[in-house]
Order: C-alpha cells, then sequence, then structure tokens
C-alpha cells in the first residue's frame, strides 16, 4: 500500500509507485488519498493517462481508474500481448514529459522494442519541457546505457490550441550500470533553446536571450 499523501501528496508519489511496480511483479498495488495535498485531490487528467500508460506496460489490470479517483489498484502482472507501438493521448494539455515519467521503466524493462505515441502538453507550466527529455535526461540515461530517442512532432501549449505529440523509443544495457553524479564539475558550455506558441513570442524570447 502506498499512501498518496506522502509529502507533497502530489502525482509523483503516482508516477513513482506505478512506474516502479514491475520490480514486484507478484504483488498487487493500491495507491490512497491519491493526490491529498492538492486543491482538487484526486486523479487528474494527466496523471490517470500516465497510469495506465504505465500499467498497460507492466502487464496490470488497473480498478479506480477514473477522473477524481482517491484510490487506485494495480493488480499483479499477467502476460498480455502489447502491440509494436502504444498511445497515450490527454484530453487537455497535460504534460507528455509527466506521463513519461511514468512509463520509461515499464518500457525499457517490460515492453523492450515498443514505441510510445504521447499526445498532450509539450511545453506547459509545473513540469519539465520536451527539450528536457532530449537535452538533459537522454544524455545522462546515456552514461548508465540507456537509449532514450525523443521526437517532437507538433508542439502543445496550456493556451488551449492543439495538443503536442511526441515518439518515444527506448532501450537499455542490463544490469544498469550506477550514476555517479556526486561532483557537480565545470560548466563547458550554455545552451538555451526556446519554443513559444507563435513566432513573434518565440523571437521575442529569442531576442531576450540574446541580451
Amino acid at each position: 500500500q502506498i499512501d498518496g499523501a506522502t509529502l507533497e501528496g502530489g502525482g509523483q508519489v503516482i508516477r513513482s509507485s506505478l512506474s516502479l511496480a514491475f520490480l514486484q511483479p507478484s504483488r498487487p498495488l493500491r495507491l490512497h488519498s491519491i493526490r491529498a495535498g492538492r486543491p482538487k485531490p484526486g486523479l487528474a487528467n494527466q496523471h490517470l493517462v500516465g497510469a495506465r500508460l504505465a500499467a498497460a506496460l507492466s502487464g496490470r489490470a488497473l480498478t479506480g481508474d477514473y477522473k477524481g479517483s482517491t484510490e487506485l489498484v494495480a493488480a499483479a502482472h499477467e502476460e498480455r500481448p502489447l502491440p509494436p507501438s502504444l498511445e497515450a493521448a490527454a484530453e487537455t494539455a497535460g504534460a507528455v514529459t509527466l506521463m513519461l515519467q511514468a512509463a520509461l521503466p515499464p518500457l525499457l524493462f517490460c515492453a523492450p522494442g515498443r514505441q510510445l505515441l504521447l499526445r498532450g502538453g509539450t511545453d506547459v507550466n509545473f513540469s519539465p519541457p520536451a527539450a528536457h527529455s532530449a537535452l538533459v535526461l537522454a544524455p545522462l540515461l546515456a552514461r548508465m546505457g540507456v537509449c532514450l530517442d525523443t521526437r517532437v512532432a507538433a508542439r502543445g501549449f496550456n493556451d488551449g490550441g492543439p495538443l503536442g505529440q511526441v515518439t518515444v523509443a527506448a532501450c537499455c544495457e542490463t544490469p544498469l550500470p550506477p550514476l555517479n553524479l556526486t561532483a557537480r564539475g565545470k560548466p563547458t558550455s550554455l545552451r538555451a533553446f526556446v519554443a513559444a506558441s507563435d513566432a513573434a513570442a518565440c523571437r521575442l524570447l529569442a531576442e531576450a536571450l540574446q541580451r
């Protein structure tokens, strides 16, 4: 059992619990008090989509998977056929990078060779932008023998516009070597990436960065 009110009582408890549940395949997982620390407790759209994707990849059936639910149960692992590509689509601009957080471990270790198609927000508030996956996360994971390929086919912002689309492919060596990040090291370069919902805003941001 996992108490969803742990620490800040947000969505990270859900993502971490379901993404790592594959380590105990024979044991069911129950999450209660989901997002109890938030003004609107329970599963929101992005958490629900990520939970369903992680469960599908790890061969678990869910109960309680509906919007607003404060309790979610993932059954023990069962062998289930998976298609070569799985799609997860948010109804709103829910962050695709947070969906990826929930899906990446079971994608690597339970469903190798599959491709993900994630629809939602690529550049939205309170979450890493899609560029973080390609420019920060992927290089770090490469040092552990993980190949993570994320490609943005369309960008989505939380401005009421169309949803973004990202394809994901990943593979890894096993066992994973440890990653040592205890020493910061010296900065060697600085890169900036700008994304905006229209060309004019993008130009203004780029000009501000150059000042």
